[in-house]
């Protein structure tokens, strides 16, 4: 590992497996506490995050996060405590957003976020179970070698449930997101179980707002508590205005930031100023995007790498570049918006889920849907209409993939998932791992929901979370952490609660959002029917950075591990930027060339 400032936790399970890890965890780990018998339980570095600790009776608890639940609730709930399956009820009402790390009864528990922004991860050290909250940790710690078939499966254009979840490194697995870990006293052995289920979608927006709203004030008031000084985004958007907003409701110091683009079609600040200014206890400050790294600058020597692949690495200079703005105004915590577009809105393949349960509500809203977003009515009608199991979806994709070519034309945004395709610059080598995992997980393959829409909802969140994982790791230190409340448990949980109907709709832009803020966002800033996308900067971004871009393919590690042609590649750094050809698979493979640089 690269990087002086991760922050992880680690689970060992007795003194000697702890001494022989000593030497293999990144430098600066302290112990956090031990095991209840006197023994080594979790070590880590956990830098500005809290920690909470208490034991009573049999039981111990550790919270690392934002969590509701107080000192003295915790210990309450520890005396009370002879089973883990106890902790479910209490910990389902906690607000934030944190690991619950549990001894009870010599039985160790962990387990992270139904979102996937907090993630569990285990493996074997002499022969015993260790569990954390990184993947390249527990690699290190185990001797786990990088894995050739999960960095080909990157570069697919988008990665079908559950290939998404799997770790880069070899002999380390993952929890799946709301499920948790279980050790046995020994230690040598773990089971894996659910403890999080997404609720009926049956709210009316009417209802829902209520409940999302406390949901989202009491997750921002977890934050508060424990930082007295906190920075936010204001882009001027509904999602990090809301953050805003609702901060500036607590009694911190709170200063909002807003990046002024040159683009003329970029209107961001004059939304953020008209929300700042209604506000009149937040600071705001207004600066140039130029005065932030530009897009593809400093890429080539990245340190300090999330755990996966991910095209987080792409923005990192400019993320620490404002996370170090933050620490200059003395804030412990950043808030943001990220996870709002995926928790507020909801996936438009819930069409499909609606098509079935209320028909004459579904046909109305996908042909003003169908105006909007001009897709072809034909391939739309085969896709929402058919009944293909996942598993028949998933057979046929890998089928397509062999044969080199998309299986029909369809819209994919009713489908379970994506195009299965590899780019151009894909090996024979690397297809061929990738058919391997594909034909191998087709055999067991099953969705997050027995409904299309509600499966790709879930999906949506989780990448979600797994792209926002990758921010965290890049930016949070010993200094500053950053916090995005829309993926907390009890949010998602509320906007997932409301009929699809109400969430997934053409005829408003975000309603649930607007319902939830509504007397609270100013008025003005709710109708916002606007959103940049930096194509422009990133198109500067990359003109002056395009032949840093090409040398990478000349000495590409992807290349060296049989997976990447570099020549495609180079040929398109050669060619002028456009998000068609630029996006996407391009940065994807640009984005697993940097890690396997940094992490390897």
């Amino acid at each position: 590992m690269t990087g002086q400032e991760e922050r992880f936790f680690v689970v060992l399970p007795d003194h000697e497996t702890a001494a022989a890890a000593a030497g293999r965890l990144p430098p600066g780990h302290t112990r956090i506490m031990t095991h209840p018998s006197g023994r080594p339980w979790v070590v880590g570095r956990t830098g500005a995050e809290p920690v909470v600790s208490v034991e009573a009776g049999t039981a111990r608890l550790v919270v690392v996060g934002h969590c509701s639940a107080s000192r003295s609730e915790l210990t309450a709930l520890a005396a009370r405590t002879t089973d883990p399956a106890q902790l479910d009820g209490p910990a389902s009402r906690w607000a934030g957003s944190h690991h619950l790390i549990a001894s009870v009864g010599g039985r160790t528990q962990i387990r992270g976020s139904a979102s996937g922004l907090r993630r569990v991860f285990h493996g074997s050290l002499d022969g015993l179970a260790v569990a954390g909250d990184r993947a390249d940790v527990l690699a290190a710690l185990t001797g786990a070698s990088l894995d050739r078939t999960v960095l080909a499966l990157r570069l697919l254009g988008s990665l079908p449930h559950p290939l998404s979840d799997r770790p880069a490194w070899r002999g380390v697995a993952a929890v799946p997101p709301g499920s948790r870990l279980t050790l046995s006293p020994d230690g040598r052995r773990h089971r894996v179980d659910r403890w999080w289920h997404p609720p009926e979608a049956v709210r009316p927006l009417a209802e829902a707002a209520a409940p999302l709203r406390r949901s989202l004030e009491e997750a921002v008031r977890v934050r508060t508590r424990d930082a007295s000084t906190l920075t936010s985004d204001l882009s001027g958007g509904m999602d990090s205005t809301t953050m805003t907003v609702l901060a500036a409701r607590e009694p911190v110091a709170l200063t909002a930031f807003t990046v002024e683009n040159d683009d003329s079609a970029d209107d961001d600040v004059y939304w953020a100023r008209l929300a700042a200014a209604r506000l009149p206890g937040v600071k705001h400050i207004v600066f140039p995007q130029r005065d932030l790294p530009s897009f593809f600058s400093g890429l080539t020597d990245l340190a300090g790498p999330p755990d996966e692949p991910s095209t987080a690495l792409l923005s990192a200079p400019r993320l620490r570049a404002l996370r170090a703005l933050a620490i200059g105004h003395g804030s412990r915590l950043h808030l943001d918006g990220l996870g709002g577009d995926q928790s507020l809105s909801g996936h438009p393949a819930r069409y499909h889920d609606l098509l079935r349960s209320r028909p004459l509500t579904a046909a109305r809203s996908l042909y003003a849907y169908r105006r909007l977003a001009g897709f072809p009515l034909a391939d739309a009608a085969r896709t929402l209409l058919d009944g293909d199991s996942y598993r028949r979806w998933l057979t046929a994709e890998a089928a397509a993939l062999v044969r080199g070519r998309a299986r029909r034309a369809r819209d994919r945004a009713f489908d379970w998932g994506g195009d299965l395709r590899l780019p151009p610059w894909a090996t024979p080598e690397a297809r061929h791992l990738v058919t391997v995992a594909l034909r191998e997980t087709v055999r067991t393959a099953v969705p997050l929901a027995p409904a299309r829409g509600a499966h790709a909802d879930l999906l949506a969140i989780q990448d979600a979370g797994r792209q926002v994982r990758g921010f965290h790791q890049l930016t949070s230190t010993d200094d500053i952490l950053s916090a995005s409340p829309f993926l907390d448990d009890r949010v998602v949980e509320a906007c997932l609660a409301t009929r699809p109907q109400d969430r997934v709709t053409p005829w408003e832009f975000k309603p649930l959002a607007k319902a939830a803020m509504r007397g609270i966002t100013p008025s003005e800033v709710l109708e916002r029917r606007t959103k940049s996308d930096g194509t422009t900067i990133a198109a500067e971004g990359f003109a002056a950075h395009r032949r840093e871009l090409a040398a990478l393919w000349d000495s590409s590690r992807l290349a060296a591990l049989g997976l990447a042609d570099p020549g495609p590649l180079r040929a398109l750094c050669e060619r002028p930027y456009a998000p068609r050809s630029h996006e996407g698979a391009f940065a994807t493979a640009l984005a697993c060339e940097l890690w396997v640089r940094s992490a390897g």
